[in-house]
């Protein structure tokens, strides 16, 4: 008997192998099986695995030992079982709460009703810059780091969606909170960016918020930006001509860093400000792990867009954040960003050690403070020839 049948006719996502990218995926009740090189793949509590972290890949375990080969040549899933968004210490139990108090109650209970996570999970303008699009019933979006679900859920409701994350507790967390929400036109997956289980030029939309500086940890032995790079080019593969991407990312020369607010990453202060070889050691030296989770600035975040392929990138400054923006400002248009702080920003929000950042934002020339905010969001178009 073949799974998730009413989700997949509704989606008419086409899935290929992630391993050999030529086989088709057959669904069966208890896994997925690759026609072509026959990987098979499991499902977890409905949830599709299809993960390439394990001994045969070559990508993942070519640079280590034997030994090695045995703890860190597993699926990300077995080898960080608690990561991503939700990360709960026992994901069955937690699960088990999901399906029998409903989604809502059960972040409530983990995080509290105000709290932060919660915010992310139900707040309406996660999906803000949809106004920037087109987007219609007709589109297929992929959403790459989907956590909670707050933005796939919500785009849901416009168009099908696949979210995707290396988190199976998340994913799984998704695929009840889509069943108790009646939301037939999204997928949930685990999968790994830079191995999407897609076929090609089949996505109207990809989006990428808070994911990007986070896919090199499941790679660390590899340099984060050929990683980063892997994982555009293959958003822009699964992309159809003319698809978007929308990513959403902090600014590693954000004004903040300078006066001494700590990298978010990393915890650390100036680590993004610094040589790529003398972050290394800092981080080396202070948490006793590599400088993965690396950002950029907006002109390096536009020549990696343009490496892996992209072409008409539009860059926005995102307000008070990416994950909820109550403003988004185009930062080509130095009068726009010059009314937005002389009559939209206030003050008040300005605390603590960020109280000092307001005069300079009144100071600054715009365009040259477009170099310095915090959040960036970038629209990158795959070209129609692409």
């Amino acid at each position: 008997m073949k799974i998730s049948q009413k989700v997949m006719k509704e989606t008419k996502i086409k899935y290929q192998c992630p391993k050999c990218k030529e086989g088709a995926i057959d669904y069966f009740e208890d896994r997925l099986h690759c026609r072509s090189c026959s990987q098979e793949y499991e499902f977890r509590r409905g949830v599709p695995i299809l993960d390439v972290g394990d001994r045969n890949n070559e990508y993942v375990c070519d640079n280590f030992d034997s030994e090695q080969r045995d703890t860190e040549c597993q699926p990300f899933y077995k080898v960080s079982p608690h990561s991503g968004a939700i990360g709960v210490d026992n994901p069955d139990r937690f699960l088990d709460e999901v399906e029998q108090r409903g989604w809502r109650p059960a972040l409530e209970n983990l995080w509290g009703a105000g709290s932060a996570g919660l915010l992310r999970a139900v707040a309406p303008n996660r999906v803000a810059w949809k106004y920037l699009l087109e987007i219609d019933r007709s589109w297929k979006a992929l959403d790459i780091g989907a956590g909670t679900g707050g933005l796939s859920c919500r785009l849901a409701e416009e168009c099908s969606v696949v979210a995707l994350d290396k988190s199976w507790c998340d994913a799984v967390f998704i695929h009840l909170r889509a069943q108790q929400d009646r939301l037939s036109r999204l997928e949930a997956i685990v999968a790994e960016a830079t191995y999407l289980p897609f076929e090609s030029n089949q996505f109207d939309l990809t989006t990428m918020i808070g994911s990007l500086e986070w896919i090199p940890t499941t790679w660390p032995q590899n340099h984060p930006r050929q990683t980063q790079l892997q994982a555009l080019r293959e958003i822009y593969r699964v992309l159809k001509p003319n698809g978007k991407l929308f990513l959403g990312i902090e600014n590693r020369l954000y004004l903040g860093y300078f006066l001494g607010i700590k990298e978010p990453h990393t915890n650390l202060k100036y680590i993004s400000l610094m040589d790529k070889e003398k972050a290394e050691i800092l981080s080396q030296d202070l948490r006793g792990q590599p400088y993965l989770e690396v950002t950029y600035s907006k002109d390096e975040y536009i020549e990696l867009l343009n490496e892996a392929g992209f072409d008409n990138i539009q860059a926005f400054w995102l307000y008070p954040d990416y994950s909820t923006p109550h403003y988004i400002i185009p930062l080509e248009k130095g009068n726009i960003i010059k009314y937005f702080i002389e009559e939209r920003l206030n003050p008040w929000d300005f605390k603590g050690i960020r109280s000092s950042l307001f005069p300079f934002y009144r100071l600054l020339d715009p365009l040259e403070l477009n170099n310095h905010v915090e959040f960036y969001g970038f629209i990158a178009r795959k070209s129609n020839d692409g």
